[in-house]
């Protein structure tokens, strides 16, 4: 199944890792932290028009990717549940 998270962008739910939300990273100071613990600083792909809420992070031909979108992270849930 596939899921939309924003723009034009659908990724396949199996290859999601997690999906968390950008403002509680934020006010812990721990986006950062994830970004780089995970290796996925340089694959980042923000398809969230300047209204940040989401990281969706994926595993996709052996390597995570980070989303940041402007979808709450309920609404991607739900989607990814379906």
């Amino acid at each position: 199944m596939y899921v939309h998270i924003g723009k034009e962008t659908i990724i396949k739910s199996e290859e999601i890792i997690a999906i968390l939300d950008i403002e509680s990273l934020q006010k812990k100071k721990n986006l950062e932290e994830v970004l780089q613990n995970l290796k996925i600083s340089d694959n980042i792909i923000d398809v969230s028009e300047g209204k940040k809420k989401s990281l969706v992070i994926i595993h996709k031909e052996n390597k995570n990717l980070g989303y940041i979108t402007n979808i709450s992270t309920i609404t991607l849930g739900r989607r990814a549940e379906k």
